[in-house]
């Protein structure tokens, strides 16, 4: 083999070498990628562990607080005294004095009607009276002198019987004339029609130039110094209430809250009802209040003090289990609980609980569906960041 041949045959060789050492370096490459991608893979199915993530609003700290039992009512507001004026003459309006909503004093003239009839009889009951004392005066005289002619012997006894007749019937007539007096004196006066009691006045219903009749409504009149409020409570829970007890009232239009006080409580049940009525009676010193406005509020029936509650929205109720969800060293955590009293009938009343939650618990206070215990809680702000839970509410 010339020296020629012998470098040709080398060279293919090294080349062959190179070609399965890249071969080889390829594979191994290709390898390592497989490899690199089942590990991700592999990675990526591992489940993540599992985070419950709470507002701060969705769970409240457990704290003693005062627990009281209230009985809720509502009702409308109406005037503790009110009046209608009505004619006791009749007649044409002669003028009216007032206007509606203007307050009066008692007393105070509201319209006057037109009189001349009223005063015609007034002066003829007068003039009647006068005639009647006159002819008093002359039946006395004439019964005077005729008794000292008795005496004497100038007139017989049946003289002066007829003469004591007169007189009687003049001291008869007399009344008459001064009872028409009062009578006619009376009819005058009702002319002029007065407020019987002091307030607004709500309505009138007349005008200057009508003609009313005895027994026409003319004015109501309204004090709005207090009002009454009448609610219906049941017969489970009439046996709660007395008079005196207070009440807590609000009203749509009136900023602040307002008290009343239980007046009185109807002995007998309502007509086709087991309920009976209530009268709460509510100072307006301000004036704030109007007739016919709505009130809602509620009777504190028993007040306690260092006592722990939650919302009635926190209790789980399966398998005559009583429990709630409390969140302790960051876990979710099913903790059975005793019930006592219930504050009303609200669906987020306030709830007694006598045993199995202590100050300062984390309970979830609304009904957020299943919730698994064990499971890490995370408790974020309204921004998304970490908060402490909303204090207790009262109840």
């Amino acid at each position: 083999m010339s020296l020629q041949s012998f470098k040709s045959s080398e060279s293919r060789s090294l080349r062959k070498v190179m070609l399965w050492a890249l071969l080889i370096a390829l594979v191994a490459l290709v390898g390592f990628r497989i490899y690199q991608s089942m590990g991700r893979a592999s990675k990526a199915k591992v489940p993540p562990a599992k985070v419950m993530q709470l507002k701060a609003t969705e769970l409240i700290a457990v704290q003693p607080s005062t627990f009281e039992q209230t009985l809720p009512l509502s009702g409308a507001l109406t005037p503790y005294t009110q009046a209608t004026v009505s004619a006791r003459a009749s007649g044409e309006v002669q003028s009216v004095k007032v206007r509606e909503g203007q307050v009066v004093s008692k007393g105070q003239v509201l319209a006057v009607l037109v009189g001349t009839t009223y005063q015609a009889q007034y002066q003829q009951a007068v003039a009647n009276l006068e005639s009647a004392k006159s002819a008093l005066e002359l039946a006395k005289k004439d019964y005077d002198n005729n008794r000292q002619l008795v005496q004497e012997g100038f007139i017989s006894t049946m003289a002066l019987q007829k003469l004591e007749v007169s007189l009687a019937n003049a001291n008869s007539q007399l009344r008459n004339a001064q009872e028409a007096l009062v009578i006619a004196k009376r009819a005058l006066s009702e002319v002029t029609i007065v407020a019987p009691v002091s307030g607004a006045i709500a309505t009138s219903k007349i005008n200057a130039g009508d003609t009313v009749a005895i027994g026409s409504p003319l004015f109501s009149i309204v004090n709005t110094d207090q009002f009454e409020l009448v609610a219906p409570i049941s017969a489970e829970q009439i046996g709660s209430l007395s008079a005196g007890q207070t009440v807590q009232l609000s009203s749509i239009g009136v900023a602040q809250p307002f008290q009343g006080r239980v007046d009185r409580i109807n002995p007998e049940a309502q007509n086709g009802s087991r309920s009976y009525s209530v009268y709460v009676a509510v100072d307006n010193p301000t004036g704030q209040l109007k007739s016919g406005m709505f009130a809602q509020g509620q009777i504190v029936l028993t007040a306690r003090t260092g006592v722990l509650t939650v919302p009635a929205t926190a209790i789980r109720h399966v398998d005559n289990r009583n429990f709630v969800y409390v969140v302790r060293d960051g876990k979710m955590t099913e903790q059975d609980v005793n019930l006592g009293a219930r504050a009303s009938d609200a669906i987020d009343a306030a709830v007694e609980i006598t045993s199995g939650l202590n100050a300062g618990d984390q309970v979830v206070r609304l009904d957020l569906g299943v919730l698994k215990s064990g499971v890490d809680v995370v408790i974020l702000s309204d921004k998304g960041t970490d908060a402490p839970p909303a204090p207790a509410v009262s109840p």
